[in-house]
């Protein structure tokens, strides 16, 4: 008897599944796990994973890994002890491996949409499902966000007065969802979208897991729809007069203003431009190792302004605050500017089905991710090669980079004059 351990795609850029070959009594099974793991971890020569710093769950992965091989091997002799000798068949060994190693999952039949979205959640708190993109375990915020979805779907089922397995999930159930969504919950339509690509997740992974062979959420109805939204950005000067703001009787607003500013003159997400370190501001280039949210590396050269506000904290940088608070102080920060408190913009955006268009000041629509918006937007506008923006936002095609950024037809004509009247001066700017 056998057991090994291979990657279902050893070469791939992300994470991948985890299988058992297993060769016993001239039979032989291929069995997959419900861990998985980045190939760049995986030790493939001791199908173990691999002990660094950069995957800090290694010892509790390896044991399970460990227990489960010895596992597989103490089924098969059970079984074989059990029945006179005889050998279970590979679709037997993999139900009584279900029972052992997926309890949670062990009888296909039993197994609905929310019983294995629940499991996923499990696996997620438990740091054994990791994130696809990094390799790492899922963050609070995406857990958080899971629960959300999973709440969504149980109300749906009540609603509906019916369970839903994997083979229900067809046109008819996207039908049903979204017009739940709609007209029941009243949801956006960027909302709905998000619920959308969850089943899409919830279906991927169960046929990653051999679960189910319903691939109809890949089909080109099942939509995860959005639209566009009409977040704004604040220019060069807009930020000039937030900048110039006096809050010196005002230690939080101060603090909430500079930490805003780090993030308009950094591009950085606010996941990451809240918790920069000194030690990662080197050589005037600040250099981060591993983005939160991508997993992914960026260097970044230290404007003038944030060079500024370092040297206002003695060469460190603003504390970190919550997300929402830091939302809902930097509102009273734009209210202390005029332009900002007085100009009111339209939003239109889809809800329950229909347009709408509401009205807002300016200075309410300003968040953390405004500062991340302003940064691509007023680079476009300078002149910036849109390639050297994407490099720090992360935008993959300069399609997506565009739709990202505000830019109004007024800009844009603007930034075209500004293009011809540098061209009759022999002085032709890269954009």
């Amino acid at each position: 008897m056998q057991v090994s351990y291979y990657l279902k795609r050893p070469n791939d850029d992300k994470p991948t599944a985890i299988f058992a070959h297993i060769w016993y009594g001239g039979k032989e099974c291929k069995y997959y796990l419900p861990d998985s793991i980045h190939p760049k971890h995986w030790n493939r020569k001791a199908q173990l994973t691999r002990e660094t710093k950069d995957f800090k769950e290694y010892p509790e992965f390896n044991a399970r890994l460990t227990r489960w091989k010895a596992e597989i091997k103490s089924v098969i002799r059970k079984y074989s002890n059990d029945n006179d000798n005889l050998l279970p068949e590979p679709d037997e060994l993999k139900k009584l491996l279900d029972a052992i190693i997926k309890p949670n999952i062990a009888k296909k039949t039993d197994v609905t949409l929310v019983s294995f979205f629940k499991d996923i959640i499990k696996r997620s708190e438990e740091g054994t499902r990791l994130h696809p993109r990094t390799g790492k375990p899922i963050s609070a915020g995406t857990i958080k966000f899971y629960k959300q979805s999973l709440g969504r779907l149980e109300t749906f089922q009540d609603h509906k007065k019916r369970t839903y397995r994997f083979e229900d999930v067809d046109m008819s159930f996207y039908s049903d969802y979204t017009e739940y969504l709609t007209k029941v919950l009243k949801f956006a339509a960027n909302t709905i979208g998000k619920q959308v690509q969850t089943v899409k997740l919830i279906m991927n992974e169960a046929n990653e897991m051999q679960l189910t062979t319903n691939t109809l959420h890949k089909g080109k109805r099942f939509l995860s729809i959005s639209e566009e939204t009409d977040s704004i950005y604040l220019n060069e000067n807009k930020l000039q007069l937030i900048n110039g703001v006096d809050l010196s009787d005002n230690p939080r607003l101060d603090h909430v203003r500079d930490l805003f500013l780090i993030g308009c003159y950094t591009g950085l997400r606010f996941s990451d431009f809240s918790i920069l370190k000194p030690e990662q501001v080197k050589d005037g280039f600040i250099e981060i190792a591993q983005q939160v949210k991508t997993g992914k590396p960026v260097i970044i050269p230290v404007h003038s302004e944030v060079a500024a506000i370092m040297e206002k904290y003695d060469g460190a940088l603003p504390k970190s605050l919550s997300n929402q608070k830091m939302n809902d102080y930097i509102k009273e920060v734009a209210k202390e500017v005029d332009h900002l408190l007085e100009t009111e913009v339209s939003v239109t955006y889809t809800k329950a089905g229909k347009k709408k268009t509401e009205r807002y000041i300016k200075a309410d629509l300003v968040t953390t991710h405004t500062a991340r918006r302003s940064f691509a937007t007023n680079e476009y506008l300078a002149g910036t090669p849109t390639l050297t923006i994407m490099a720090i936002t992360g935008h993959k095609t300069e399609k997506a980079f565009l739709k990202y950024i505000r830019v109004t037809p007024s800009e844009h004509a603007k930034h075209l004059s500004e293009i011809w009247a540098k061209r009759a001066e022999g002085k032709q700017p890269t954009v």
